[in-house]
């Protein structure tokens, strides 16, 4: 009975867990092999209290049993922390240094992010993923990117990001192969900047 009553609290996850969670990932792929690029989310799914959707599609695409998510304090909720643990499996850390995604709010304090592990020389593969919620993304020319996957140049625009994050950005590339690689999302869409990607703010 509690058991039941636990369960029947909780939001499903995809529809069609295989087919959904293939779909989320090659747009998330498809999103860090051309920077600055926006893409539709590709499916339908109710996000809990503290996420968005398209956080949480990329989350249940991309995390597992192995991999260690971070919270920030405006994500961090009872429904987004059982959701996660129990349709992905994920350990939840309150360390962001420990963390493979950290998700976070853009109007929140980012300062947590030169913590974030940027893995190493040996194994660059081993840096976490800021996932980023903003309120809208479009390819107006706010940012020039440049760099493997782009074409000479690709315009982006993302609501909301500070000189301190365009700072950190450009040292965050500096250390390829190190770094962390970047997820920005709104309910319905979704870009990335890689490790790889210089930015010209305008």
């Amino acid at each position: 009975m509690t058991l039941h009553a636990q369960t029947s609290d909780l939001l499903p996850g995809f529809d069609h867990a295989a087919f959904d969670s293939n779909a989320v990932f090659r747009v998330l792929l498809d999103a860090m092999s051309r920077p600055g690029r926006v893409y539709d989310l590709p499916v339908h799914i109710t996000a809990p209290d503290g996420l968005n959707a398209s956080a949480t599609a990329t989350l249940l695409a991309m995390t597992d049993m192995d991999t260690t998510i971070w919270l920030s304090p405006g994500c961090t909720t009872k429904a987004a922390t059982t959701h996660l643990k129990f349709h992905c499996g994920s350990p939840i850390t309150t360390n962001v240094a420990k963390a493979d995604f950290a998700i976070a709010r853009c109007d929140e304090d980012l300062s947590f992010r030169t913590k974030l592990s940027v893995g190493n020389a040996e194994y660059p593969d081993q840096s976490a993923t800021l996932i980023l919620l903003v309120d809208d993304i479009s390819e107006s020319a706010e940012m020039i990117c440049r760099g493997p996957g782009i074409k000479d140049t690709h315009s982006l625009a993302v609501t909301g990001l500070t000189p301190a994050f365009h700072a950190w950005r450009a040292e965050n590339h500096h250390l390829f192969p190190c770094g962390v690689d970047v997820i920005f999302v709104t309910d319905t869409k979704i870009a990335a900047l890689s490790r790889t990607t210089r930015i010209e703010v305008k």
